[in-house]
């Protein structure tokens, strides 16, 4: 059997992301330009905001290595754009791009947070001194939706711009699941965790608002699971998965539940690097 390169890990998760920007250029581009909210030429957002972070990602590695290096800075170049809302201002979106992703481009060895998380944070922070935030698209604003639960699974859920379409993360999961290098404990533990507390929340509150969050499950399995940034071990790996699960559950019900789920991982990736990151060196048992 072939052994996998990095090479071949990141090509093939970016192969699992392709559908969500095509959907993204239905669901927030097609759609909002047919009830003439937007013009023409932003159909194509979720597109700009891709090629700014890949081209910020290309510069910087043709200065530094002198070619094109396909790594698991191009998941982070990729997974940036899709998470942030639609109504992000697409300069103050570079600047921060470019700002975070060059101190994680010259001092990964000593920064160990996730980098998407905090470039994603960052961003919604800017936007949010800066211009206000807002996470509903101008269609959501616009109107008043009655949608069924398939529509609701296909991904008409306030969230990223090209991140809630609950099937197409569903399917993407479901093919990781078979590849050995894939952490499946960590979006296992992790969606199992924020089930249980806010279906438990639900009985008490009957508020069943929190239950289906694509923000929670998209990120559960793209971004928590980053190799260089969540443990090794089997019993780590639920253990990091459980406690995203339960700080991703607290800041939904207090604070905010799109943000929560990126924020929670960074906070325990914090702790990864304290407590569980030493263990990352050590191989996988069998």
């Amino acid at each position: 059997m072939k052994k996998l390169t990095t090479k071949d890990l990141v090509l093939r998760e970016i192969m699992l992301l392709i559908p969500f920007i095509f959907y993204s250029l239905y669901k927030n581009g097609y759609l909002i330009y047919s009830k003439g909210l937007i013009n023409g030429v932003m159909i194509f957002k979720i597109i700009y905001l891709i090629l700014i972070s890949l081209g910020i990602k290309l510069i910087l590695d043709l200065i530094k290595y002198h070619h094109i290096k396909i790594d698991y800075n191009l998941i982070y170049a990729l997974l940036v754009p899709m998470i942030v809302p639609y109504n992000i201002n697409l300069i103050l979106y570079s600047i921060i791009f470019f700002t975070t992703y060059l101190l994680n481009f010259l001092a990964s060895k000593y920064l160990k947070w996730n980098p998407i998380c905090f470039s994603y944070l960052l961003i919604i922070l800017g936007e949010y001194l800066v211009f206000g935030l807002e996470f509903r698209t101008p269609l959501e604003i616009s109107y008043e939706f009655s949608f069924s639960l398939v529509d609701l699974l296909m991904g008409r859920l306030t969230g990223g711009i090209a991140s809630t379409s609950i099937i197409f993360s569903l399917m993407a999961f479901t093919i990781l699941v078979y590849n050995f290098y894939y952490k499946k404990d960590i979006p296992l533990s992790l969606n199992l965790t924020y089930i249980l507390l806010t279906f438990s929340y639900f009985l008490i509150t009957k508020d069943s608002h929190f239950i289906l969050n694509s923000e929670v499950i998209f990120a559960s399995i793209f971004i928590a699971p980053l190799p260089e940034y969540s443990p090794f071990r089997r019993g780590w790996q639920i253990l990091y998965g459980v406690l995203i699960g339960i700080i991703t559950f607290i800041i939904s019900i207090t604070f905010n539940s799109v943000i929560s789920i990126n924020l929670a991982i960074f906070i325990v990736s914090l702790l990864n690097f304290v407590k569980i990151r030493q263990n990352m060196s050590k191989k996988p048992s069998c």
